[in-house]
């Protein structure tokens, strides 16, 4: 049985800025939310830390449930500020050409949040049609794959507009996810045919406008900022690889016995000192990340009816099915068993 993989990735302080706001500005308390992910709200000062992309994706749901937004990700696209992009809204505002920032936002989106690819390609030719480009996004964890891509697709549109001064539609919108019922907000912010069910998420317009020249391009400032912005992806390669190694042994560990973070630091050749301020510099805690690493294994062994609870919880490292039950409550708002029995009901449809 292949054990799946939890998300890797993270987001950084500044983007996660864009989401606070706009839920402090429709007097939602975000202290609270940040309190049930376990996250200081001093964190905030530290625009380039980083978070988990796990717990960016819970704080999304939770703004989703108290805002009652079911629009929630256009909207905080629609909202975008170039400071919710950090260093890279600074490049994309300093480059000469539309062309030159949408290069460059595709190479250092991750700085920004590594939650999807970002590709711009060409559309293949249709008669009766100029050469259109697509810049496309492709989601890596299904967990709210749609408010995260009308979020994306509507960030790019507005800041497009801003830092090209042209209120320009694109030619088309698509997206990956089935239609909503209501799609008049799509149709408002993006004012163009948005299809739905589609083999990828992209905006879609004529590849003249890559020449648009920026209004604020500042060449120096560029050379300055690309290379900060070359050394920021660098580092951030680096520590996204050494969690994808700790979780790869965490796994292993879990079912031979208690894990703690000085047997982890050992086991990756690191001082549990140095684990620590590499885990701090990727927004988690030890715990955070054996959270991260148990939950979708707890997940994934539910699945297989032949495991009781008490196997599951000795394959997760827990003395017993209670501290799991515990955990998964926590993690998920409901307990094992239910989990269980709405994965046999879904299966039953």
């Amino acid at each position: 049985m292949n054990s799946p993989k939890a998300h890797p990735g993270s987001v950084s302080v500044a983007y996660l800025q864009g989401l606070l706001d706009y839920l402090a500005q429709r007097d939602i308390p975000t202290a609270s939310m940040l309190a049930q992910v376990q996250l200081a709200p001093s964190l905030l000062a530290q625009r380039e830390q980083r978070i988990s992309a796990s717990h960016y994706l819970q704080l999304l749901e939770q703004g989703l449930a108290l805002s009652g937004d079911e629009n929630l990700g256009l909207h905080l696209g629609e909202a975008v500020r170039p400071g919710y992009c950090g260093v890279l809204g600074y490049l994309i505002m300093s480059c000469a050409t539309l062309a030159d920032a949408l290069h460059r936002q595709a190479r250092y989106a991750e700085l920004v949040g590594s939650l999807g690819r970002v590709e711009l390609q060409d559309e293949p030719a249709q008669a009766g049609l100029e050469a259109q480009i697509a810049h496309s996004w492709q989601p890596l964890s299904p967990q709210l794959q749609r408010h995260t891509s009308e979020e994306t697709l509507a960030a790019w549109v507005t800041f497009g507009h801003w830092i090209s001064g042209l209120d320009l539609a694109p030619t088309r919108v698509r997206f990956q996810h089935p239609q909503p019922a209501d799609i008049s907000e799509h149709q408002r912010i993006f004012r163009c045919p948005v299809l739905f069910d589609q083999a990828d998420n992209a905006l879609v317009f004529p590849k003249r406008l890559l020449n648009t020249p920026l209004g604020q391009a500042d060449g120096p400032m560029r050379i300055m900022l690309d290379a900060y912005a070359e050394r920021q992806l660098a580092e951030l390669k680096q520590g996204d690889s050494l969690l994808v190694r700790a979780r790869e042994l965490l796994t292993l560990q879990l079912a031979a016995g208690p894990v703690d973070l000085p047997h982890l630091a050992r086991a990756l050749a690191l001082s549990p000192r140095t684990l620590q301020r590499r885990l701090s510099e990727a927004g988690l805690s030890f715990s955070q990340l054996l959270d991260e690493t148990r939950e979708p294994l707890a997940r994934h062994y539910l699945r297989d009816a032949s495991l009781e609870l008490a196997d599951i919880a000795f394959l997760l490292g827990f003395s017993e099915a209670g501290s799991l039950a515990r955990a998964f409550r926590r993690w998920t708002g409901q307990s094992p068993g239910a989990y269980r029995r709405s994965l046999l009901a879904e299966s039953a449809r």
